[in-house]
């Protein structure tokens, strides 16, 4: 599925049991922020910037978005960041699929008892 929310595209897809998320914008290249709290102070919420990007994108207020039986909301911050905020039900893996910062979100599951 494909989200545009302000300047940024949000493309996600559902597979395993897992959300992948990947986020793209015409003004350039996206990247996730180093460890995830770079504008805010939440630890369920993941940022994103645009790389060398003179014309930045305008704050835009929360939204949330469904898929399947995962959630997440949106927002983009003051300084043009777009942050994704998400259940503290959720494990997060971070990775490069096809050049691109790629994140992976799934339900932590119970450990289960032998």
């Amino acid at each position: 599925m494909k989200i545009t929310y302000g300047d940024y595209t949000i493309k996600t897809h559902e597979l395993d049991n897992k959300l992948t998320v990947q986020v793209f914008s015409d003004l350039g290249e996206v990247n996730m922020g180093a460890d995830g709290t770079d504008a805010h102070d939440f630890p369920n919420g993941v940022s994103f910037y645009i790389k060398d990007c003179s014309n930045k994108p305008q704050a835009k207020g929360l939204k949330r978005f469904a898929f399947g039986e995962y959630t997440f909301i949106l927002g983009i911050n003051k300084v043009g960041e777009l942050v994704l905020f998400h259940s503290v039900n959720l494990g997060i893996g971070k990775k490069v699929i096809d050049g691109k910062d790629t994140l992976n979100l799934a339900f932590l599951k119970d450990p289960k008892s032998l």
